[in-house]
């Protein structure tokens, strides 16, 4: 059985709520690395709202995950990119909505993404025990 603890040491915590300092895996699993994720539609174009691109992000990167056999719960680190800081308080409080446990995190406010019309891009790694 794999056992995820979250390690807090402190100083996370300084920074946001929601996350751990560090995450420790021990038993047998099977890793999920989902690529950088953006909130594309089925048809290939980003919503016109940032929250509804951020929830799309998600969805996707939800989907990639029930397709390898696991769920939001088994992930274990997150990096979100952001290209704009005036987004922060549509996405902040949705992450806590959707993330309940405290995997490792990094978010990052950057200039661009690969697609100027993107404001947002998820990656994820997650763990299932075998």
């Amino acid at each position: 059985m794999t056992t995820i603890t979250p390690i807090l040491t402190g100083v996370g915590a300084h920074i946001a709520t929601g996350y751990a300092d560090a995450v420790a895996v021990s038993g047998g699993s099977t890793q999920i690395f989902v690529s950088g994720t953006p909130g594309l539609r089925e048809d290939g174009t980003p919503p016109e709202d940032f929250a509804d691109e951020a929830r799309q992000c998600w969805a996707n990167v939800e989907s990639a995950l029930g397709k390898a056999g696991a769920k939001l719960t088994d992930i274990v680190s997150v990096r979100h990119w952001l290209t704009s800081r005036d987004d922060l308080p549509a996405y902040l409080p949705m992450i806590t909505e959707i993330i309940h446990h405290e995997p490792a995190a990094m978010l990052s406010i950057i200039d661009g993404l690969v697609w100027p019309n993107l404001r947002l891009e998820v990656e994820v790694v997650a763990i299932v025990a075998t």
